[in-house]
This record gives C-alpha cells, sequence and structure tokens, in this order.
C-alpha cells in the first residue's frame, strides 16, 4: 500500500534533515512486519542522495520462538558480521515496531544472556556514537498491537506519532539550546513534588540536545520523535525520593506509579503501584549499575501527547520529566549496565524543579523562557 503524502515526506526529512545521508554512505535499516513499507520508503529516500542502503529484517514472533527454543550456548556468541557492522556501517537507522504481547513472552533471562554476549558491539558502537562516527537513529514506530496494549484505539496512537514526528526540528532545536543553557555549569537539582523530595549532583556534567538534527547534535545518537534534553547526573550523588505516577511500557506490559529511593546515589528501595512483577522479572535479571541513576530530563516536544507508555514518544511531552536507571556511558556518564530504563513524571501539578536553589521549573511551567 502506498504511504500518504506525509509519511514519505517524513521518510524524506529523516534521510535529508535528521541524519544528514550523505552519496555513497552505507545505510542498514532494521524493520519488522509493520514498518516494512516505510523501511522501503527510507531505503528509496537514501537512494536519492546517492547512499547504498539494505533491510534488515526481524520480528518480535520470530525472536520469541528463538528464545524459546534456543540452546543457551547459541545466545553467547555473535557472527563476525554483526562486529563488521558495528565498525563500518555509516548510518543506522532501527525502527522499533514491537508487538507488546509478544514481547511480554519473552524469558528475560534468555534476553540477559545475549545482552551480556553483544556487551562488546555495544562498546565498539557507544564510542563511535561519542566519536560521532556513525549516524544512529531509534525511530519508534506505532503498531496495533501498541495501541492495544496500552488501551487507546490505533488511530489515536498513529496520529499522535506522526504529528509528533512532523515538526519544525529547527526551531525545537532552539528551544532545546534555551533550556540546555538553564542547566550548563550548574551543580545541583534538587525536585519537589507528590511523594517526592530528591536532590542530585550535575556538576561537569554536559546538558545534551535531542532535537532530531545529527549534524547540530555533539554525539552520534538520535531519538526520533525527538525533544527532550538530558543529561547523566553524578551517580553517587543522589539522596531522597522520587515517584513516577505516568505509565511505561517496557518489555510488553504497562508499569505505573514506580517510587525510588536513593542514599549516596544507590537506589535503596522501590515500590511499584502496576506491574510489579514484570518490573521485578526485567530488573533482577539485568547485571551492571542497575541501582544507579543514569539521566534525568525534560520533555520539549510542543506536539508531543501522552500515549499511555510509549517511551520513545512520552519522553518527549511538555511538562514531563523523566530519569533513568543504568547504562550512561554512550552520553557521559559511568554506568555500566545491561538495561537502561526511563520512567515519567507529570509536572502539572504542585512541583518544582529547583537549581543551585532557584526555580527552574513551577508546576510544568519553565520560568523566564
Amino acid at each position: 500500500m502506498p504511504l500518504s503524502e506525509k509519511l514519505q515526506r517524513i521518510a524524506r526529512n529523516i534521510i535529508r534533515v535528521n541524519m544528514n545521508v550523505k552519496e555513497r554512505e552505507s545505510v542498514i535499516i532494521s524493520a519488522g512486519p509493520n514498518s516494512l513499507d516505510f523501511a522501503e520508503a527510507l531505503v528509496f529516500e537514501a537512494s536519492k542522495v546517492g547512499a547504498y542502503s539494505s533491510i534488515n529484517y526481524g520480528s518480535d514472533r520470530l525472536a520469541l520462538k528463538i528464545y524459546k527454543t534456543a540452546n543457551e550456548k547459541y545466545l553467547k556468541h555473535y557472527s563476525n558480521l554483526s562486529e563488521i557492522l558495528a565498525r563500518k556501517v555509516d548510518v543506522e537507522i532501527m525502527l522499533d515496531d514491537s508487538d507488546p504481547f509478544m514481547e511480554r513472552q519473552m524469558p528475560q533471562n534468555k534476553i540477559e544472556i545475549r545482552r551480556k554476549a553483544t556487551k562488546p558491539l555495544r562498546k565498539i558502537k557507544d564510542k563511535r556514537i561519542v566519536d560521532k562516527t556513525i549516524k544512529s537513529v531509534l525511530i519508534g514506530f506505532p503498531t496495533k498491537e501498541t495501541a492495544r496494549s496500552m488501551g487507546i484505539s490505533f488511530g489515536k496512537l498513529n496520529k499522535i506519532f506522526w504529528d509528533t514526528m512532523d515538526v519544525n526540528y529547527y526551531r525545537l532545536h532552539d528551544t532545546n539550546k534555551a533550556v540546555a543553557r538553564k542547566l550548563a555549569g550548574k551543580s545541583w537539582i534538587r525536585i519537589v513534588g507528590g511523594d517526592t523530595d530528591i536532590k542530585f549532583s550535575i556538576r561537569g556534567r554536559e546538558p545534551i540536545l535531542d532535537s532530531g538534527l545529527w549534524a547540530r547534535e555533539k554525539r552520534g545518537y538520535l531519538n526520533l520523535p525527538a525533544g527532550e534534553v538530558f543529561l547523566a547526573p553524578v551517580e553517587n550523588s543522589v539522596n531522597g525520593e522520587i515517584y513516577f505516577d505516568l505509565p511505561n511500557l517496557h518489555y510488553g506490559m504497562q508499569i505505573q506509579g514506580v517510587w525510588w529511593k536513593f542514599r549516596h546515589g544507590k537506589l535503596i528501595d522501590c515500590s511499584v503501584d502496576k506491574g510489579l512483577k514484570a518490573f521485578e522479572d526485567v530488573y533482577k535479571n539485568a547485571s551492571g549499575d542497575k541501582n544507579r541513576i543514569g539521566e534525568f530530563a525534560i520533555g520539549t516536544n510542543p506536539k508531543a501527547r501522552m500515549t499511555g507508555g510509549m517511551i520513545i514518544l512520552d519522553e518527549k511531552v511538555r511538562k514531563t520529566i523523566h530519569m533513568a536507571i543504568g547504562h550512561n556511558k554512550h552520553f557521559g556518564g559511568v554506568n555500566d549496565c545491561t538495561i537502561h530504563w526511563d520512567f515519567f513524571k507529570d509536572m502539572r501539578k504542585n512541583s518544582i524543579i529547583e537549581i543551585d536553589g532557584k526555580e527552574f521549573m513551577k508546576n510544568g511551567k519553565l520560568i523566564d523562557f
């Protein structure tokens, strides 16, 4: 089925504007059953600028079969081709059209085996991202299964998603620069709200702009939809508690009402209102610095709307913040972990963020912007 004019325009923008693809660059596009038409549109647009593209196909249905039946020893290795691609590919475009109903059946112990096995590949890619010798982007993709798992109509999810993608990235970049200026060179952030009073240092940590423009970013990795300013807090500085009221869809399960308590940078207590078993299943199987803070971020996309847990989109909503535990070496932190896990907080009511003792955000509104 031919793509709509809007989606074809977005595909063109991804190649030319977001990723700045050039003649003779090699482009690998990972796609699944729902995103294959869009992947073809990306290949077509890349061909117009003289790039060489191929599509790497996979599906959660296939992955589930493999994880359920594969001998564990086969999950501990990766092919030479995977390493060649990690070292040599110029542009990596990953379309995430996952099926939550398949994901929630995935055996987390085997997924963790695979995460550990491919850690050398992640290290190669992390270094290339920091050095900006790769153009890498993870693009969310709306599916009927994702919409159903969050309890909203596919029509609503589809509209929210593509509206959020169809943004003026240059204006978004200007907004993000203004937010980043407020964070740059500062020392302490304090967040106060419902069941929340947490403080952490950002001294020496550079705010990073997620504006969807590879050519203007300082690292080689993008998320699309774009629209946040984030950084890695000083990991051992975190003290206090925070409650994340908004839902999060992770490995096919909605998790909501997550409360964390930190002492001297370590997660010492937590509770989950909805999805405790799913949370524990992922957390207990993860390895590395999973009990340390990995990220603090502010949503900035003017078109983004909450979906009910689609992480790559919901984290971009204005008047929300999110924090993550786990891996952050690829954007200035020191945590080495097999997971990076975001959780969201609505800041519109009875909430304040202070930077070095001065109000930065009150009830979701940025001060002096």
